[in-house]
């Protein structure tokens, strides 16, 4: 599951955030131009530089810095089921819910979906719902699939049924992407009054 993590946090980083300027072209050379001398020491060689996004997620990641605002509080469960699995920001970026074949799955906020068809490699069925330029939530491992891309979503809205593909047993997982980022959804969800 952890790498499917890596490639679902793709995902939702493209999701969550703005594309990166493209970088601007390097300035052309003339032919009869010498290089500039270095003063730094050629024989050792630069830093190995990776892709951002083949990086796994900082630490930080995996708790908030900081309580989360009660305005932040505001995200529903979206199963009934029990928790068999919590978040610890590095082998589980979610929550896993326990189910039948067929319980409803619903959106925690509202939202628009950005992705719903078969996910990255241990995902399973996914459904995933952009609720605002911060927050984005995926919904792994459903048997049937109830919204399409593009689609505006409601908070509390049935959106798939739970299923098991590309899991060992009927459930629910589900992410909460803060800024790109996994965070423990079970501090965002709404308290009951």
């Amino acid at each position: 599951m952890a790498l499917a993590s890596g490639a679902l946090g793709v995902l939702l980083i493209g999701c969550a955030s703005k594309p990166a300027p493209a970088p601007a072209p390097a300035p052309k050379k003339s032919a009869s131009a010498k290089p500039a001398p270095s003063s730094r020491n050629d024989a050792r060689p630069a830093p190995e530089r990776r892709s951002r996004s083949s990086e796994p997620a900082p630490s930080a990641s995996s708790t908030p810095s900081a309580p989360v605002a009660k305005a932040e509080r505001n995200f529903l469960r979206p199963s009934n089921g029990t928790v068999i699995q919590r978040f610890n920001g590095r082998n589980s970026k979610g929550i896993d819910f326990a189910g039948s074949e067929g319980d409803p799955v619903i959106a925690a906020r509202d939202g628009k979906v950005v992705y719903s068809a078969v996910g990255p490699r241990g995902y399973g069925q996914l459904v995933m719902i952009k609720h605002d330029a911060t927050f984005v939530t995926a919904y792994a491992h459903n048997s049937k699939l109830l919204v399409k891309e593009g689609q505006s979503v409601k908070r509390g809205q049935v959106i798939a049924h739970m299923g098991r593909t590309e899991a060992d047993r009927v459930k629910l997982h589900f992410e909460l992407r803060r800024n790109g980022n996994a965070v423990d959804p079970a501090a965002y969800f709404a308290s009951p009054d």
